[in-house]
């Protein structure tokens, strides 16, 4: 009976120590989060390439070319402006560089349409876009004297558009 009585109490003593955590651990507690979200509006989708195609140096009339990309704002952001760097060939203005000629530049102006005013609606599939047209100009005082391109040769420039919100 002693030896009985000796392994119950043994096997009491097992079962209460493994239940200890269960028993002693029981409790609720709170967790408090925070966070802030940002304003900004993105570049969703990309422009291509502004082609101002080929230019007669002998007219007499600007030559323009038309694009556009879709930006995107953070929900209750107001947009107000596209910029850019002025490209990687700025001198004080906005210049397309000759693709073999490297000191031949052709100027050229650009300027965005539908970037300031534009309310975001978050960033989602199903959240509008804003879509922001880019007008470029070429003047005849601009492309009157412009050095020829011949044999797949061009003027270009890389600009960066930043969209603000």
């Amino acid at each position: 009976m002693r030896g009985m009585k000796a392994r119950f109490l043994a096997a009491l003593g097992v079962w209460t120590v493994l239940q200890a955590p269960f028993a002693f651990g029981a409790g609720s507690n709170t967790l408090s989060l925070s966070t802030n979200v940002i304003g900004t509006c993105k570049v969703t989708t990309p422009p291509g390439v502004l082609d101002f195609g080929t230019i007669d140096p002998s007219g007499g009339s600007n030559v323009t070319a038309s694009m556009t990309f879709a930006m995107k704002c953070t929900k209750g952001t107001l947009s107000t402006a596209a910029s850019d760097n002025g490209g990687l060939n700025f001198s004080g203005t906005k210049r397309m560089k000759h693709s073999v000629t490297v000191t031949a530049f052709l100027p050229y102006a650009i300027t965005y349409g539908g970037a300031v005013g534009f309310t975001g609606q978050g960033f989602g599939a199903a959240a509008p876009a804003q879509t922001v047209t880019i007008n470029g100009t070429v003047t005849p005082a601009q492309f009157q004297n412009a050095l020829v391109t011949t044999a797949g040769q061009i003027y270009s420039d890389t600009v960066t558009i930043t969209v603000n919100p």
